[in-house]
C-alpha cells in the first residue's frame, strides 16, 4: 500500500471513531431522553424507540465498511 492510501485509511479510520464516540456518548442517549420525556403514545412511540437501535446500527455498519 502506497503513503498516500495509507494516509487516507488512517484519516477515515479516526474519522469513523470520532462519529463512533460523538454518536453513542452523545446523540444516542439524548435521543432515548428525548423519547421517553415525550407524550408520544402507541404505534408513533414504538417506532420513534427503534431511533437509537437504527443509529447504532449505522454507526456499526460504517466501522464494518471500514475493516472490510
Amino acid at each position: 500500500m502506497n503513503r498516500k492510501a495509507q494516509a487516507g485509511l488512517s484519516g477515515a479510520f479516526i474519522n469513523i471513531m470520532i462519529a463512533v464516540i460523538i454518536g453513542v456518548g452523545i446523540a444516542i442517549p439524548v435521543v432515548i431522553q428525548t423519547i421517553a420525556n415525550s407524550s408520544i403514545t402507541g404505534i408513533t412511540a414504538t417506532i420513534l424507540g427503534y431511533i437509537p437501535l437504527l443509529m447504532g446500527v449505522v454507526l456499526l455498519v460504517a466501522v464494518a465498511v471500514l475493516v472490510r
